[in-house]
């Protein structure tokens, strides 16, 4: 059984739906959800599993919502006004083939990704707005001091909330964030959210979860 190591932001800037991709023997999974189950499935063990009641729906409210607007934010501040850092993010690590391959498309391929992800003048002003109305609905979620997003103890609704998030709460474990270049609006984004409930969870999360890798052990960002 193998895994592809996913870019960091395979899921919250490239869409979640193929992406990563877990291999069990012939059978190839796709997609984090899809993951998921299969481990769930995989365990004999009943408090291992990670599917409990109402994570599944918080995960589903993530992906469709958090996800859609922290994409369509991202590249509503990178793609009109910095595309130069997006493709330093898609390429640089890239071999000198695939560099050459993504110059030579770039304008194909951000022409593409705007019109996917429907980015209008508004856009940025639209989709940070939906962002403070989940962060808020995060906020008042977390205001009984609970760790966990669905029952007690850490589930795919925690997975799935945290890793949409984390590239506005910047943990330390991801730190591919710290060193990438943004636009100044992103940065003011980072730095207003900083401080929420929300961000703060996202951060504990990943302290208590994720084991640290160091960036030079990440691929290529998919912008």
């Amino acid at each position: 059984m193998a895994t592809r190591r996913p870019s960091i932001l395979d899921k919250a800037l490239w869409g979640g739906t193929t992406l990563p991709i877990l291999l069990d023997g012939e059978t190839v999974i796709q997609g984090s959800g899809a993951i998921i189950d299969w481990a769930d499935q995989q365990t004999q063990d009943p408090a291992r599993r990670l599917t409990l009641a109402g994570a599944l729906e918080i995960e589903q409210h993530a992906d469709h919502v958090i996800g859609t607007h922290v994409r369509r934010l991202a590249y509503a501040e990178l793609l009109p006004r910095c595309p130069e850092l997006a493709k330093l993010a898609l390429f640089g690590k890239a071999s000198a083939a695939h560099r050459l391959v993504g110059n030579a498309m770039w304008p194909l391929t951000r022409r593409s990704m705007m019109r996917m992800h429907c980015v209008t003048p508004e856009a940025a002003a639209e989709s940070r707005s939906i962002l403070e109305s989940e962060l808020d609905r995060i906020d008042r979620t977390l205001a009984d001091h609970r760790r966990y997003l669905a029952g007690d103890r850490f589930s795919r609704a925690d997975i799935t909330v945290a890793s949409l998030l984390a590239l506005f709460a910047r943990p330390q474990e991801m730190p591919t964030y710290h060193e990438m270049s943004f636009p100044e609006a992103l940065v003011a984004d980072f730095e207003r959210w900083r401080d929420r409930p929300a961000m703060r969870w996202v951060v504990a999360q990943y302290q208590a979860h994720r084991v640290p890798k160091p960036a030079a052990e990440w691929t290529k960002l998919p912008l």
